[in-house]
């Protein structure tokens, strides 16, 4: 049976909030929703992780526990794979003040998630997380600049 535009929407909403939960300091709606067969691409790790346990370690080893102002999302898409599995992709900016005060972007990525619906409950099987202008805010493009040419 093909989900239905509601229940695709329960995803997204079930992602924001726990993607709030997270930028709010609190990373367990994310650890909870990890599928046992989750696999796992993030800038911030040393390889690409395999396992529900290998990113649990890799989300306690990076989380600040600091508080984000605001997020953004932008340019959401919900595809459907399988009558079981959507793909997410979007934008995700966070905000966090800065030393005065002022609110300033934290980190921007290009997220794209897959959840798998599994006894009502959906499940995050797979992540790929990419930093947005990496080029120009990690100076990827000075290490490169030969193969740019």
């Amino acid at each position: 049976m093909a989900l239905t535009p509601e229940e695709i929407q329960t995803l997204v909403d079930f992602e924001q909030q726990i993607q709030w939960r997270w930028t709010d300091g609190d990373p367990t709606g994310y650890m909870d929703a990890l599928a046992e067969d989750v696999t796992y691409v993030d800038p911030l790790a040393e390889h690409f992780l395999v396992g529900r346990e290998a990113v649990l370690a890799h989300f306690k080893r990076i989380h600040s526990g600091g508080r984000s102002s605001r997020q953004e999302y932008k340019n959401e898409i919900a595809r459907p794979l399988s009558d079981t599995e959507v793909l997410l992709v979007f934008n995700f900016t966070t905000f966090r003040p800065d030393d005065t005060g002022e609110e300033q972007e934290f980190l921007a990525w290009n997220m794209s998630l897959i959840f798998r619906k599994t006894d009502s409950q959906w499940q995050l099987t797979h992540g790929h997380l990419s930093l947005r202008d990496a080029f120009a805010r990690y100076n990827v493009a000075a290490s490169l600049g030969k193969f740019l040419k």
